[in-house]
């Protein structure tokens, strides 16, 4: 007969204590390190979560602001905030070289004002879908590697 083998589990609380560290805040860090080795990409995706959230309460601008304190240092906030910013197109500026540049369609400026503005369409229309995509797909892969993050356009 085989002896039957017990694997016990152990923690460093009591069922009581209760963790007082903000989510995701570990001991052994340097200051300044809250979420070491995350990309801008994955802090950008976390902070539009933790915004998410924040809309339910009373004053969605403080709810978001102690939401984001808690989990990210003032750097990576800033971080996060930049990709986002990064990743929005300047249309205005776009219309302003394409005005600049008249019915001259010849030269090479012309051109790239006319890609830009395709694959700003064809970027736009991809984002939509990953927006709209719901539970049946998979969209982490595919706004990974276009580094969009869902939901973070108005």
């Amino acid at each position: 007969m085989a002896a039957s083998t017990t694997r016990t589990r152990r923690t460093t609380t009591t069922p009581t204590q209760r963790c007082t560290r903000p989510p995701g805040a570990r001991d052994d860090l340097p200051e300044g390190e809250q979420n070491p080795g995350r990309t801008d990409w994955e802090l950008a995706r976390l902070a539009v979560h933790l915004r998410g959230y924040a809309k339910y309460a009373d004053d969605p601008q403080a709810d978001a602001a102690r939401r984001l304190g808690e989990a990210f240092t003032e750097d990576e906030v800033r971080r996060a905030d930049a990709f986002l910013e990064a990743s929005h197109q300047d249309a205005d500026r776009l219309a302003a070289i394409a005005a600049r540049l008249g019915n001259d369609t010849a030269t090479d400026e012309a051109w790239l004002v006319q890609q830009l503005a395709t694959a700003w369409m064809r970027l736009d229309e991809l984002r939509d879908r990953i927006d709209g995509g719901g539970s049946l797909m998979a969209n982490t892969h595919v706004a990974s590697a276009i580094d969009y993050v869902r939901g973070s356009r108005p």
